[in-house]
C-alpha cells in the first residue's frame, strides 16, 4: 500500500505574513472539509504557529468549522514561540491545552515537537510528553525536523526510562531533498516510527515555477509566494534556489514532456513519492493546496499510479545532481537554520 495523503493545515487562517490565503474564514474552511471528505482525505496536519505569522488561527478556524465533529483526525504540533525554551514541561502544558480547547477536542492524534529545542535537555522533553501522554491529551507522540543523532539519543531515553516513544517523524522528503533515507529512515524503521513527509513538492519548486521565472524578468509567478519579495523565506530559498536545482528541474520537464501524455511536474513528483520512494504503508505525504481547484488536481496528480519507466528513472537520476548541497535543517524556535548531512 502507498503511503497516506494528509491535508496541511498551514494554509488555514490570515496571516500578517504576505502569503495569499484561501481558507480564511468558518464557512470556506467549511467548504474545504466537505471536499476533503468527498476525496476521502480525513487527516489533517496542523500546529500552534499555523498559518506562519498568525499563530493558533489555523486552529480556531478548524474547531469554529467543527473538524473534529465532522469525523476529521487532527495532528497537532507545539508551539515553538520564541524566546527559547518552548519544550519544557510548563509550555508544552499550556500549548497542548489551547489546541485541544480550539479545536473542541478531548485530544489528538499525534502531538509533535515542532522543531528541536536545544535550550531543554532532551530527557526533559520526553519526561513532559510522556506526561501529557499518560493524560490522554494524544494518541501518538511525533518529532518534527530533528536530526538523525538527536533522534537515535531520543529514542533510548524513552526505551531507558519507559517514556512513550516517537512513533511519527515529520521531515521534509522528496525527490530533490532525499537526505533522510542514508541514516534517519532506517533509525525510525528500527524503532517503528513511520515517516510523514512535507513540502511534498518542495514548496512548489517542483512545479518548476521558479526555475521558469527567472528567464523572465517581466514574470509575476512568484508574487506573494515564499521565494520572492516581503513573503520570502529564505528556509525554502536556501535549500532549493541554486543552479543544481535549477538544472534538476530542467531534466525532470524534459522526461515529463517526452512522454504522452505529457505529466505535469507536480504530479511526477508527487507520483515517485507515492510509488517509488522510500515511503511506505504507515507513512504520510502532507500536501497543501491554495484553492478547491488545485486541492482535486494534486490529489488527482497523485493518485494516478506509478510513473512511466524512463519518467521514474529520470526522477531517480536528479538526485545525483543534488545530493552534495547540504540540507538545511529548520529551526523554528529561533529561526536558526544550520546544514548537515547527517
Amino acid at each position: 500500500m502507498p503511503p497516506r495523503l494528509i491535508f496541511g493545515a498551514g494554509g488555514i487562517g490570515t496571516t500578517a505574513k504576505s502569503f495569499t490565503f484561501t481558507w480564511d474564514t468558518p464557512e470556506k474552511v467549511s467548504d474545504l472539509l466537505s471536499v476533503l471528505q468527498e476525496l476521502n482525505i480525513l487527516e489533517l496536519d496542523s500546529a500552534a504557529a499555523y498559518p506562519p505569522g498568525n499563530k493558533w488561527n489555523s486552529e480556531t478556524l478548524l474547531g469554529q468549522s467543527k473538524a473534529a465533529e465532522k469525523g476529521f483526525i487532527v495532528d497537532s504540533k507545539v508551539n515553538a514561540d520564541r524566546p527559547l525554551p518552548h519544550l519544557d514541561e510548563e509550555r508544552i502544558n499550556v500549548s497542548i491545552g489551547q489546541t485541544l480547547c480550539l479545536l473542541g477536542a478531548d485530544r489528538v492524534r499525534v502531538y509533535y515537537a515542532h522543531a528541536p529545542d536545544p535550550s531543554t535537555p532532551l530527557e526533559e522533553q520526553a519526561r513532559a510528553f510522556d506526561l501529557q501522554y499518560k493524560a490522554g491529551k494524544f494518541e501518538k507522540l511525533g518529532l518534527c525536523n530533528y536530526n538523525t543523532k538527536d533522534m537515535e539519543e531520543f529514542f533510548a531515553i524513552c526505551d531507558e526510562k519507559g517514556y512513550v516513544k516517537p512513533s511519527v517523524y515529520q521531515g521534509q522528503y522528496n525527490a530533490l531533498q532525499r537526505h533522510p533515507e542514508k541514516n534517519l529512515m532506517p533509525l525510525l524503521r528500527k524503532h517503528n516510527c513511520a515517516f510523514h513527509a512535507y513540502s511534498p513538492v518542495a514548496g512548489g519548486f517542483l512545479t518548476g515555477k521558479v526555475t521558469f521565472a527567472l528567464g523572465d524578468p517581466n514574470s509575476k509567478a512568484l508574487e506573494r509566494t515564499r521565494w520572492r519579495g516581503a513573503s520570502a523565506l529564505p528556509f525554502a530559498i536556501d535549500t532549493y534556489d541554486d543552479p543544481a536545482m535549477h538544472q534538476a528541474i530542467w531534466k525532470l520537464k524534459e522526461a515529463c514532456d517526452a512522454v504522452s501524455p505529457q505529466i505535469l511536474l507536480q504530479d511526477a513528483a508527487l507520483r515517485w513519492l507515492m510509488h517509488h520512494s522510500a515511503l511506505a504503508e504507515g507513512d504520510g505525504i502532507i500536501f497543501g493546496a491554495k484553492t478547491i481547484d488545485q486541492l482535486r488536481a494534486n490529489v488527482a496528480g497523485a493518485r494516478a499510479g506509478p510513473l512511466p519507466d524512463t519518467v521514474r528513472k529520470t526522477v531517480d537520476r536528479l538526485w545525483d545532481l543534488v545530493r552534495e548541497k547540504e540540507q538545511v535543517w529548520l529551526n523554528m524556535s529561533d529561526h536558526q537554520r544550520w546544514k548537515s548531512k547527517a
